[in-house]
């Protein structure tokens, strides 16, 4: 059985929102929450948002560069389920630099599927190390102009 995930599929079903709105941590989060429970994304949207803030009390989220990940594993998430947040002016998410967060890609995958929430959190990782990658994704309108800009060969 292959478990790869298509990553670019799974970042053109993700929920958008081009410009956040929202100035805490825990606000960024429940906003990418409530886009992907607007999309019809999520059959328990407090259920989701309980487990990304679980993980992120043990441990924030805010990586370097001006990316944040939070990410969670839900027993109501039928799979893998992502909403990408633009906030270019930044907010503090106890960024491991220090750094004010612009960039938010919150995941939320079913806990019995370690598998795709990997992948899909390596893939980003991967394409999130470049600085040019970022500064495109910041400039962004629509998910499908976040998958063209992740996926760019």
């Amino acid at each position: 059985m292959d478990d790869k995930i298509d990553f670019e599929a799974e970042v053109r079903a993700s929920s958008f929102i081009p410009h956040l709105q929202s100035d805490t941590k825990e606000a960024i989060i429940a906003e990418l929450i409530d886009a992907l429970a607007r999309d019809g994304k999520l059959p328990d949207r407090d259920e989701a948002f309980r487990a990304v803030m679980d993980r992120e009390a043990t441990m924030s989220t805010g990586l370097e560069s001006g990316v944040a990940l939070p990410h969670g594993k839900s027993t109501t998430v039928p799979g893998l389920r992502a909403a990408f947040g633009l906030k270019p002016e930044g907010v503090d998410f106890k960024a491991l630099d220090g750094n004010p967060s612009t960039l938010f890609i919150l995941v939320v995958s079913a806990v019995n599927q370690a598998t795709p929430h990997m992948q899909f959190l390596g893939e980003l990782g991967r394409a999130l190390m470049c600085p040019a990658v970022r500064e495109k994704l910041l400039q962004a309108e629509t998910i499908g102009g976040v998958a063209d800009v992740l996926t760019e060969q």
